[in-house]
């Protein structure tokens, strides 16, 4: 078989799983493959980075990952990581939000709800309504009505009442997203909500049919704990670097410009710019964020570039604070808080780092990580570092009894941290399909697309290397399979 060359644009976590995944394929095809993995930075890693000063650790990107994903585990084995996983600490169960001024521990039984001052009676009363509503009848038609996606703010307004829309699930958004609820689509953000109450006809009921269902099932599956690494999140990429760099048939350069992409005749692709291979690609595999891929695939598609670009992002400065522990009050026996809109702060929320995983603080000491900015905020990221430190520690102070001056503060600046799946986005990514359709051996992946999360990245990896080492298995199959389309 002759040798058949793929790029991998990016080497954030979606672009360094695939081509784990894509050399594998090879193997298991019996694929001949040279695989050229570009990446723009001086490092891989992307946003999955773990910064180590003075006996603190702390994360640039995400703070762990939730183990309910087969695809990230396999990912993990392969990498011979299974050693160095790390469990988060049982009082993670204990999570707050910031309700009228105090902490409030966000309750996890029907019980501990009903007896919770979060909520008011009415808005309580209203919830328990949501049993008698009836769903939408043009659920899960998003991508082809566009009219029909419903932001996840008016959804749980209409399922379940305004009130708990502004409490809880605001703040949850902004902790997942650093987004405003009003503005995500639901369908794309969490269509699992949809699925839900298309199927079951409302949530409520959709909870007592899945409970009654895993009272039945004997193998329970993973259970959705929250994981890192002894040495934090960028051990996935050092892992995963670590396998490629030494496999002969893999080359990752950083440090490289790319140009453009563009398509080279026969259905070959053209990678132009400062380190990019000379060789014609047979297929390209775009994992950079979408703006970035806008960029370079417009000598491509220039419709593709425009809809790439049309993808919006939120800002967010993240705010690591060390103290020691006596100087802090609060018992910091949780996950941390999230601020609903509705309370008027700058802060997003703030996770108790040492509190979840070992190792992130010298001993006596604590490790905070605070959010502010976000797609409803974007002007907090003008305050310089100083600023920024004095306004989260002028929210803490009251709410965990924090004194004196931090023994440790860094901030870390995301001009665009997060895609944003505003409404309208599930008809957008079906528009990308139809313009991929037309340019055979071009892929998009990351999070730009379909989840945001380490594990959302690792699943469709495994989906698209299998995908792309069947096409250049069978290369004639391909373009037969775009004109089959184009007749349709």
């Amino acid at each position: 078989m002759p040798e058949r060359h793929v790029a991998i644009l990016g080497a954030g976590i979606a672009g360094l799983a695939t081509a784990v995944d894509l050399l594998d394929e090879a193997d298991r095809r019996g694929l001949n493959l040279r695989l050229t993995v570009l990446e723009a930075a001086d490092a891989p890693g992307g946003n999955l980075r773990t910064l180590r000063e003075d006996g603190w650790q702390l994360e640039w990107g995400p703070n762990g990952f939730l183990d309910n994903e087969p695809a990230t585990l396999r990912l993990i084995d392969r990498l011979g990581l299974r050693g160095r996983l790390v469990r988060s600490s049982d009082v993670t169960r204990h999570r707050f939000l910031l309700v009228r001024g105090r902490l409030v521990e966000i309750p996890v039984s029907p019980g501990a709800f009903i007896r919770s001052p979060m909520l008011p009676w009415r808005a309580k009363l209203r919830m328990l309504g949501e049993l008698f509503m009836r769903p939408r009848r043009d659920l899960g038609q998003a991508a082809d009505r566009p009219e029909t996606d419903e932001s996840v703010f008016d959804f749980g307004a209409r399922r379940l009442g305004r009130e708990f829309a502004e409490v809880m699930l605001d703040p949850m958004v902004k902790g997942i997203f650093g987004g405003d609820a009003r503005w995500l689509s639901l369908a794309a953000a969490f269509p699992r909500m949809v699925e839900l109450e298309r199927d079951h006809g409302g949530l409520f009921r959709a909870m007592i049919a899945l409970a009654r269902k895993r009272r039945n099932k004997t193998d329970a599956g993973p259970g959705g704990v929250l994981h890192s690494f002894t040495g934090g999140m960028q051990d996935l990429v050092s892992g995963a670097v670590v396998v490629l760099e030494a496999d002969p048939r893999c080359e990752l350069v950083c440090g490289a410009r790319i140009e453009s992409v563009r398509p080279d005749g026969d259905g070959a692709w053209r990678v132009e710019g400062a380190g990019c291979p000379d060789t014609p690609q047979d297929a390209v595999i775009d994992a950079s964020p979408a703006h970035a891929a806008a960029s370079h695939l417009a000598a491509a598609d220039a419709e593709l570039a425009r809809l790439l670009a049309q993808i919006p992002f939120a800002p967010m400065a993240v705010i690591a604070l060390g103290f020691a522990a006596a100087d802090v009050r609060h018992d910091l026996q949780g996950f941390g808080l999230l601020v609903p809109t509705r309370e008027q702060r700058d802060l997003l929320g703030a996770l108790w780092t040492s509190s979840i995983f070992p190792g992130r603080a010298p001993a006596g000491s604590v490790l905070l990580r605070c959010m502010a900015g976000g797609a409803a905020n974007p002007g907090i990221m003008g305050l310089d570092d100083e600023e920024l430190v004095n306004l989260a520690l002028s929210e803490l102070r009251p709410l965990l009894g924090i004194q004196g001056p931090p023994a440790m503060a860094r901030v870390i600046r995301h001009t665009r941290a997060i895609a944003q799946y505003v409404c309208g986005h599930p008809a957008r990514l079906k528009a990308l399909g139809e313009r991929l359709e037309r340019l055979p051996g071009l892929h998009l992946t990351g999070s730009s697309y379909r989840g945001i999360s380490v594990n959302s990245c690792c699943k469709e990896a495994e989906t698209l290397a299998a995908r792309v080492a069947a096409e250049l298995t069978i290369p004639e199959a391909a373009p037969a399979a775009a004109a089959g389309k184009e007749d349709r």
